[in-house]
């Protein structure tokens, strides 16, 4: 009877500790709200442009700093030419990111347990997902570097040519990253799960 009432106690004391924090929650949630509201009210006075931090990455069409719609609408054309090869260049190709990451997800964890095995280093299933989400991670910095590597010494420009140059080495330094990380790996006992 004692072993019951002590864990009804317990029961009661945890439940009361939830309440709480259930209270403390939902005024956090209140307050949220309020500041929402308030936000939406509030305007912007003034913006300044730093043109020293501005960076633009890609440039589709015309771009308009300090000018109205209606001072845009009384001059005729203030684009910039582009260059064609800056056309053609896409400083983080989207088109293939998708791609490598479904590689990656695909044949990752198959290249690592074969890798694995073949220098006889285990690697257990959290490794591995720390080795995949290290290198999902990775994929558009290294399609970048790539890209720019085949613009500058292969002055690669075609768009197929480019896409087939980033994807083969991009897959090509997965799997030597993953050869070098197994060779240097140190044996972990106990790991393997």
């Amino acid at each position: 009877m004692n072993e019951w009432n002590n864990y009804m106690y317990q029961f009661y004391q945890i439940q009361q500790q939830h309440d709480q924090r259930i209270r403390e929650l939902e005024e956090k949630i209140s307050d949220l709200k309020q500041q929402i509201q308030d936000n939406k009210s509030s305007s912007i006075d003034k913006i300044e442009y730093h043109f020293d931090q501005l960076k633009i990455e890609r440039l589709d069409g015309t771009l308009h700093i300090g000018l109205s719609p209606n001072e845009l609408s009384n001059i005729d054309n203030l684009g910039i030419p582009i260059p064609e090869q800056a056309k053609t260049i896409n400083p983080v190709n989207q088109k293939l990111i998708p791609p490598l990451h479904q590689f990656i997800n695909e044949r990752g964890p198959q290249m690592i347990q074969e890798l694995s095995e073949k220098h006889k280093k285990p690697i257990d299933k959290q490794l591995e997902r720390n080795m995949i989400h290290d290198m999902l991670g990775q994929i558009p910095d290294r399609v970048k570097f790539y890209e720019k590597e085949a613009f500058e010494k292969h002055q690669i420009t075609e768009e197929q040519q480019l896409e087939s140059y980033i994807s083969d080495h991009v897959k090509k330094e997965i799997y030597h990253s993953l050869q070098r990380f197994m060779e240097n790996k140190e044996d972990q006992k106990g790991e393997s799960s």
